[in-house]
């Protein structure tokens, strides 16, 4: 079904939508439109729009990263409502309840932050968060913690250090050699206080971004999940996935040159790694890939299975199937600063059936 309406009710409509403010007839014409295709590139000039406003009028504030420049992306939630979810061939979306008893807040949860753990070569454990700001010394080795973040100095004292982040956090570090990583949710770093020998061996376990510091007589090599998988460099920028939950170990290349095992990527390439062989895809969005380093989940194309997953790991909470998955598939894009009322919220209006007991778990349920 179509329904033709000028540009300008079309807008009229839209910022409706956004003030919360349609009629029952009004949100009926309005969902009959998001369901034709023909009203998409008229959608998306609203949400551009719409993301262009002061921030004093819509709040959230998120910083995007490009490889070349920072740029600053102010969205309001209840328009990201508007596009998260693509089902079919359109947007679906029903009349968001006025409230929502479910999920009360004293059952909400925050969303993850900057925090993490460093065992140190001692064995000494330390937690880490994103207030701190102090210099921790082991033997020779000085590391400073500045917020969300670690420095190591250079020393000629060799010690293993092991960075691992949990469920609802992520951290970042400068290795000696300069290379830097973003660890995200539930994964790990072990590295050497010094890079000794003829090569910079690093562990990695989860997901993370790396800018290796070039060194040609030097090569940085990566262990994935202590196994017999690596990722060789020299200098250059990639982002690796490699969670135990996933069907696959994913390497994305952003720039220079890596070898997976043994098949090389080219920028914009990414190596799946299955059942010991890695096939390398040739078209990827490196922004959904990167996604979640600029703050964004991307659920483009992705799966409710999937979208769980990081959901799990982003809120730290454990979720159960009633009984069959529902087949849907998600699209667009949502700010991981939210708290998990609010992405709920939005899983609401896209038609899924779930409920949040106290404790964290998430129970998705049949229609």
């Amino acid at each position: 079904m179509s329904m033709y309406i000028s540009d300008e009710d079309f807008k009229v409509l839209f910022q409706k939508y956004v003030d919360d403010t349609m009629t029952p007839e009004e949100f009926r014409q309005w969902r009959i439109m998001l369901l034709d295709e023909a009203n998409t590139a008229r959608l998306d000039e609203m949400l551009e729009a719409l993301a262009a406003v002061d921030q004093s009028e819509y709040g959230k504030d998120a910083f995007i990263y490009g490889p070349q420049k920072v740029r600053s992306l102010r969205i309001w939630w209840a328009a990201a409502a508007a596009l998260l979810v693509v089902i079919g061939i359109g947007f679906l979306l029903r009349q968001r309840p006025v409230s929502h008893p479910q999920l009360a807040e004293k059952y909400d949860i925050a969303p993850g932050s900057k925090k993490a753990v460093l065992k140190l070569a001692d064995g000494s454990v330390i937690t880490l968060d994103s207030a701190s700001k102090r210099e921790i010394h082991q033997g020779n080795t000085t590391v400073q913690q500045v917020h969300g973040q670690l420095n190591y100095t250079g020393t000629e004292d060799v010690g293993i250090n092991i960075l691992t982040t949990p469920r609802g956090g992520q951290f970042q570090v400068v290795l000696p050699d300069g290379t830097r990583v973003w660890l995200n949710a539930a994964s790990s770093l072990t590295y050497p206080t010094a890079f000794k020998g003829a090569v910079r061996l690093v562990e990695v376990s989860g997901e993370a971004y790396f800018e290796v510091a070039k060194d040609d007589r030097k090569p940085f090599r990566l262990k994935i999940n202590k196994q017999d998988n690596y990722i060789d460099v020299l200098g250059t920028h990639f982002n690796i996935n490699a969670y135990t939950d996933e069907d696959a170990i994913r390497s994305t290349l952003l720039e220079g040159r890596i070898k997976f095992n043994t098949t090389l990527l080219s920028p914009g390439q990414q190596g799946v790694l299955q059942a010991g062989t890695v096939r390398v895809l040739n078209t990827v969005d490196t922004s959904a890939v990167m996604a979640w380093r600029n703050g964004i989940f991307n659920f483009e194309g992705q799966h409710l299975k999937e979208v769980m997953r990081q959901l799990s790991r982003w809120y730290d909470i454990d979720v159960v199937y009633e009984q069959d998955v529902p087949d849907v598939v998600f699209g667009g894009k949502i700010l991981r600063n939210i708290s998990l009322t609010q992405l709920l919220k939005i899983l609401e209006d896209a038609d899924i059936h779930f409920r949040l007991d106290k404790g964290g778990k998430l129970i998705i349920q049949p229609k």
